[in-house]
């Protein structure tokens, strides 16, 4: 390509695969195992997740990074999946099991936060290599860590956290004394800038977004991929056809109906993911037009929906970017994981109630 065909991109969209954009569990046994059977065709994604990131990318010039804890040997069904969406990755990073067991490393099996910052850090350095060091969103789940490995990661990267400290923090985390040496020579090859703009995490495990409060405004908690538009829209990363090719999905694809939508858009006003005007000009002016009229989402019934608005929470402010207290962070995330573990596992004792809690997986 010539020096005069070349462009930056306006915005690289830094996903996570496993309950962030698909459906499968990549946690368990049985879930490897599905994954490892499965087509690309019957592959299962969170719903809005497919229509929200091939919008985007068409909205504007993007590039799209995936960075997962799935195993290196679904790569090509990945690919695959990602082909048939009609959505272009230009770069995946997958966990190599296989070397890990080889080399004895059964901490790197479960530890995320010391993989995925690594992962993070050399997908930077790639894009910065490229001439591509621009702002990014960033898209996570709440079923690991990954609103700290988010915001450690743009920390790391604007010189927020001291060295020692970072290696202290990577040791509590899991890490091997090479991972954290890998870590730390990654960090001295990148300039200090601070690339991260938004950091949604999808509330696929039904937390509550309170949990969340402890990221200081710097984490946006998600029930779904419409409230991510949404917020998106508020913020001018996002226009009408983001929200329309949203909020179709989910009413053709997965049967949300208008209640579901509405119960979505005030939610987000609500607490703040959207102001009130952005709100009730969806509900009036833009569902009425798309496939939700189908679903019952009429000028009518928008007009019901406006009126039952508000108040509504401000935005959490951010203020100065402060270094979060990750050591505390990281004991909390893994208290809540084996707390919501454990109800799972009583619940199943209970008929209907671990179906309630959302209890897909082995136990």
């Amino acid at each position: 390509m010539s020096g005069a065909e070349q462009h930056l991109p306006e915005v690289v969209y830094r996903w996570d695969l496993d309950k962030t954009y698909l459906h499968t569990d990549f946690s368990t046994v049985r879930g490897l195992v599905e994954a490892a059977v499965e087509s690309a065709q019957r592959r299962r994604t969170i719903p809005g997740m497919r229509a929200l990131l091939s919008a985007l990318s068409q909205t504007f010039d993007a590039r799209v990074v995936v960075v997962s804890g799935s195993p290196t040997l679904l790569r090509q069904r990945i690919l695959a999946m990602f082909a048939l969406h009609g959505i272009r990755c230009d770069r995946l990073v997958l966990k190599d099991f296989g070397a890990a067991l080889r080399r004895g490393r059964v901490r790197s099996l479960s530890a995320q936060v010391p993989y995925k910052l690594k992962a993070h850090l050399d997908t930077r350095l790639w894009l910065a290599a490229r001439g591509e060091d621009v702002g990014e969103i960033c898209f996570g789940d709440d079923a690991e860590v990954d609103a700290l490995v988010y915001c450690l990661y743009a920390d790391v990267c604007a010189r927020r956290v001291a060295p020692a400290r970072l290696a202290r923090l990577l040791e509590q985390c899991g890490a091997y004394p090479d991972e954290v040496a890998a870590v730390m020579e990654r960090v001295t090859l990148m300039h200090e800038h601070d690339p991260v703009r938004r950091i949604f995490i999808h509330l696929e495990g039904s937390s509550p977004p309170s949990r969340y409060g402890a990221y200081r405004g710097r984490v946006t908690a998600t029930f779904n991929a419409f409230q991510i538009a949404l917020n998106l829209a508020a913020e001018g990363l996002a226009d009408e056809r983001v929200l329309t090719a949203v909020a179709e999905e989910l009413v053709q694809e997965h049967r949300v109906t208008a209640d579901g939508l509405a119960g979505s858009l005030e939610d987000a006003a609500r607490r703040g993911l959207c102001d009130l005007e952005l709100a009730r000009r969806t509900a009036i002016d833009l569902l009425p037009r798309t496939a939700a009229l189908d679903a019952g989402f009429t000028a009518l019934y928008a007009d019901r929906v406006v009126r039952r608005m508000g108040p509504v929470s401000p935005p959490v402010p951010v203020g100065a970017v402060l270094p979060l207290p990750y050591e505390n962070l990281f004991e909390a995330e893994r208290a809540f994981g084996k707390a919501r573990r454990l109800a799972l596992k009583t619940a199943q004792r209970i008929p209907g109630l671990s179906e309630f809690l959302g209890a897909d997986e082995d136990l």
